[in-house]
């Protein structure tokens, strides 16, 4: 028998060990989260499971139960996720002075948010409910993206920009939101196309200008042709 450890030796490592515990299950827990949204982008959420997921990380399927016991607990933690990143966009400024930079910004934040997380906004039908609270919070999401949208082209009307009548203005931020929200579902269900590109981000891009790019003025049009696009 080897010598007895000291004592104070064995506190320290001790100590290591539990701080490394945790820092050891976050990076893991990073690791799944980073395969599991792209695997369900990808693919789509059915298509994948958690054995999948697992072989990806190179962890086992038990592991990846222990951080989520289901394949719906991945998608909640994707939602919460993709809620923080909205609440960067919601927090966009826009004035008649600054309009047209801030809504090029605005524009790309909504589709990077298509692009990034594109299996949420995708496979709702698949993945279902997840939780009440968060409904709530997204339906408050989407009230504020077309309130904002609403705002932002009367300051288009306001600075000559833009020219449509008033009672055009929450029609036309409800379709900018639709066109929006539902490009994956629509290239998913129309060209069979479950992966996102730059091509296909832009193309959508590109629908949503069609809904008003007629009413802009060259000016304007100019500006979103350099900066809106991916």
């Amino acid at each position: 028998m080897g010598p007895a450890t000291p004592l104070k030796f064995r506190r320290f490592r001790d100590a290591n060990l539990k701080a490394t515990r945790p820092v050891m299950a976050s990076k893991t827990k990073d690791r799944i989260l980073v395969a599991s949204l792209r695997l369900f982008n990808e693919n789509g959420y059915d298509t994948v499971t958690t054995a999948r997921i697992s072989e990806e990380v190179g962890i086992s399927e038990g592991n990846l139960w222990y951080h989520f016991r289901t394949k719906k607990d991945l998608v909640k933690t994707h939602q919460h996720a993709l809620i923080r990143r909205i609440d960067t966009r919601l927090a966009v400024q826009s004035t008649p002075a600054t309009v047209l930079d801030a809504y090029a910004h605005f524009n790309r934040l909504m589709f990077e948010e298509v692009w990034e997380y594109q299996f949420l906004y995708r496979d709702q039908a698949e993945f279902g409910r997840t939780d009440s609270e968060l409904e709530t919070k997204v339906t408050h999401v989407y009230e504020q993206t077309t309130t904002i949208l609403q705002k932002m082209f009367r300051h288009m009307i306001e600075a000559k920009h833009l020219s449509i009548p008033e009672d055009e203005i929450t029609p036309l931020a409800d379709n900018v939101w639709m066109v929006i929200r539902y490009w994956p579902s629509f290239l998913r269900e129309t060209r069979h196309v479950v992966k996102l590109d730059r091509m296909t981000l832009n193309a959508g891009i590109r629908h949503h200008f069609a809904l008003f790019e007629t009413h802009l003025t060259q000016r304007a049009r100019a500006y979103f042709e350099a900066h809106a696009y991916a």
